[in-house]
């Protein structure tokens, strides 16, 4: 009986993404167990100790079928598209979880079924999912299955995951889409480490806000945030003051922070995001957030505290888009497309932050074409990053300086340590050409094109020879990076120690403060926030192109430092590539041509608002 068909399968240990099939997939499945193997990639550094206690505690979260998606969807382009009557109209937090939610009876159902079978403590999370805490014993007995605990000898950190097969319960599969945290492994983080010295030419404040023409803006008004994920140390409170006196930018400090908050050993990440984003982003107010999940537990929070009231949210973190994988009622982890669920998930989380007004960012990845996935181009295909690949946020390579660059620069610490970079042209940050990364781009297994980007896409794929063949990439996925800033030899303050850092995590929390400058710009002159900034971003690329620094030499076949060159890949050009996107900002003219495409003001607030009433009146009630 149908009622009765369970699906056993064995997970892959990966990132943190997910999963889901379609009752129809999970029949034609029913006869066979999937066994898959582990993603060594991630794995490497874990060994498998022995069985889970039961008692341990695990944390855990049940993605629900977000309802009304393609309300949400027009909303959101509405919201997000300039010339567009609603254009900048957000929405309120309570109101896009709403209109999201699904049936109540669902939620009881889920609810009902995590107490009952795992004894489960939960919360409802953004309308749509919950935030549990499980012992190991009740997750084996729910999912008949085994957790083993897994150590990292380097950190002394130990994990609880799943490691067998597994039975979802039949009563959950058309109310359940996936459960995270019990097969995902944390991430390697993006930033790549490298030594300064006065011989080379080192990056900071002051290259930046020359090379990008940002002047005195100011990003007053404007609340930012780096954004770090599965519990890395933070910063250092005594290296952020070190910075700021090296490098003689305005002082700032992090006014709040969320989640987990060690600062103690300093991490380069946490450090790189948190002295550049609030340096660039100068005026600024500066928050920092740690969670010890990834982008869904991170939407989930945002949406479940109303935003904490941030405008500018800058990730420097990626993974393989087809390795987003968790437990699923449909499919085994990572088999059959089977990450598109998770992916659809988080979209749909970036797409109600957006329509609430939250400018995502996030790197592209520091892996070139191919990804992490694929470091040695042991595929002939090539791997686009997620969350990067979303047409839902801006997506930001790397560039690095050419051999025209020149130093200068006043800061204190270009006069005694460094020799600092002024002036200069761009081209494709890669390991070929002597950084320690290359730029991450390409195109979605998943997303379609949208149309902000139609246009310039379009444009690319016509050249010649820019492209790998067509049978290793989706030429019909949404492109990315949308966007760039260099990423090649940062100075960063690190343990009270100057350190230099690679990486497309640097050149995210660069233009998360450009985009704070845009942002804080928009609202002293009365206007809304910036929300989603890619339709604005095109926009002002299509009136003028020069509002970017177009990047046209360098490509990203090549993976990471001390990894290979692969084959194929995407190459720069004039106009948008799948390398740096349309270019780096120049902020003045960036600032000209965002104000000239959003000249005409929407209609009055009454007017926007009973135009969401009405939309929200066709809503269907729930059960």
């Amino acid at each position: 009986r149908p009622e009765d068909f369970q699906l056993r399968s064995r997970p892959c240990l990966v990132p943190p993404p997910a999963i889901m099939k379609t009752v129809a997939a999970l029949l034609l499945a029913a006869a066979a167990t999937s066994a898959l193997g582990l993603q060594e990639a991630l794995r490497a550094d874990w060994n498998r100790v022995g069985r889970s206690h039961p008692l341990a505690a695990v944390e855990l979260g049940v993605q629900m079928p977000a309802a009304n998606t393609e309300k949400l969807e027009e909303l959101f382009w509405k919201i997000s598209t300039p010339g567009n009557p609603m254009y900048g109209k957000h929405m309120s937090f309570d109101e896009v979880n709403e209109l999201t939610a699904p049936p109540a009876s669902t939620v009881s159902a889920v609810q009902d079924w995590m107490t009952t079978k795992l004894n489960a403590k939960c919360k409802v999370m953004g309308g749509d999912s919950l935030r549990c805490l499980a012992r190991v014993g009740d997750v084996e007995k729910a999912l008949d299955t085994k957790m083993y605990k897994f150590l990292n000898p380097a950190t002394g950190a130990t994990v609880h995951k799943i490691d067998a097969e597994y039975t979802f319960p039949a009563e959950m599969t058309d109310k359940v889409s996936f459960i995270t945290g019990l097969n995902s492994f944390p991430l390697p983080h993006l930033a790549e480490m490298r030594t300064l010295s006065s011989s080379t030419l080192s990056v900071v404040p002051s290259t930046l806000k020359s090379m990008y023409n940002l002047g005195s803006a100011s990003a007053a008004g404007s609340t930012q945030a780096a954004f770090e994920f599965q519990g890395l140390t933070a910063f250092s409170s005594s290296d952020l003051s070190t910075f700021i006196s090296n490098t003689g930018v305005q002082s700032f400090d992090i006014s709040k922070h969320y989640g987990p908050f060690q600062q103690f050993p300093p991490q380069a990440e946490s450090t790189l995001d948190v002295q550049y984003l609030g340096s660039v982003g100068a005026g600024g107010d500066n928050q920092y957030y740690t969670t010890q999940g990834w982008m869904l537990e991170m939407t989930q929070d945002l949406l479940s505290n109303s935003g904490y009231g941030l405008n500018i949210v800058s990730m420097s973190y990626g993974w393989s888009e087809a390795d987003q994988c968790q437990i699923s009622p449909g499919s085994a982890p990572c088999s059959s497309g089977g990450s598109s669920a998770f992916v659809a998930a988080v979209n749909t989380n970036f797409q109600k932050l957006g329509a609430a007004g939250v400018t995502l960012l996030a790197a592209s990845g520091d892996a070139g074409a191919h990804g992490r996935t694929d470091l040695n181009c042991a595929s002939g295909q090539t791997h686009p990053g997620f969350p990067a690949a979303s047409p839902y946020l801006t997506a930001v390579g790397a560039t690095q300086l050419a051999g025209d660059a020149k130093a200068g620069g006043s800061a204190p610490i270009c006069q005694s340590q460094l020799q600092c970079a002024i002036s200069g042209s761009e081209i494709v940050s890669s390991t070929s050409t002597g950084s320690l990364i290359t730029s991450g781009g390409g195109f979605s297994l998943y997303a379609n094109r949208p149309a902000y980007q139609d246009a310039a896409v379009k444009a690319y794929l016509a050249k010649s020879g820019v492209t790998p063949p067509s049978s290793d990439f989706n030429s019909a996925g949404r492109g990315y990076p949308d966007v760039a800033a260099l990423g090649h030899s940062y100075y960063i303050e690190l343990d009270g120690q100057v350190q230099g850092v690679d990486g497309t995590s640097a050149a995210c929390p660069v233009f998360a403060g450009v985009l704070s400058l845009l942002n804080a710009h928009r609202m002293k002159a009365g206007k809304s926030a910036l929300g989603f900034a890619n339709p604005l971003l095109y926009a002002a690329y299509a009136a003028d192109p020069s509002a970017f620094n177009d990047i046209t030499q360098g490509d990203n076949k090549c993976t990471q430092s001390g990894a290979a060159c692969c084959s194929t890949g995407y190459t720069a050009t004039a106009g948008w590539d799948a390398t740096t996107g349309l270019g780096t900002p120049n902020f003045a003219k960036l600032v000209a041509a965002a104000d000239a495409v959003t000249a005409d003001a929407a209609p009055a607030e009454s007017m926007v608002q009973s135009i969401i009433d009405a939309l929200k009146g066709l809503l269907p009630s729930r059960a």
